[in-house]
């Protein structure tokens, strides 16, 4: 059985639509902004992601760690996650199943809660 690498694919994805990205960053300026931020003066949990993706597309890493550093650190990663897939793929290996722990879902909870806490913090 062919085995897909699923996560190159995503990763050759991602890529593509940074570089939109960066083609697009001049174009920033038209887009409406955060809503939610808009309607209570809080940010939201993604508050600074499209800033961090437009940063990323025109290759500002220190900038796009500013914006929302889970993203950059994320992209940095990619590679890794791609190498790691092609291998897999290579060799017939199916993909690991996903750990059940609850404490695993509970940390990335807790995560997603500490991006934002430090987005409002920061007043992003």
């Amino acid at each position: 059985m062919r085995r897909v690498p699923w996560i190159v694919l995503g990763v050759l994805a991602a890529g593509l639509g940074l570089g939109l990205a960066g083609f697009l960053a001049p174009y920033a300026d038209l887009l409406p902004g955060c809503a939610f931020k808009r309607a209570t003066g809080i940010a939201c949990a993604t508050c600074g992601l499209t800033r961090s993706v437009l940063a990323l597309g025109q290759g500002r890493w220190s900038e796009a760690l500013h914006w929302y550093p889970a993203l950059a650190l994320l992209a940095a990663g990619a590679p890794l996650a791609a190498l790691w897939d092609l291998r897999r793929a290579w060799r017939g290996d199916p993909y690991p199943a996903l750990p059940a722990s609850r404490a695993l879902r509970f940390g990335v909870w807790l995560l997603l809660a500490g991006i934002w806490a430090l987005q409002v913090a920061r007043g992003i």
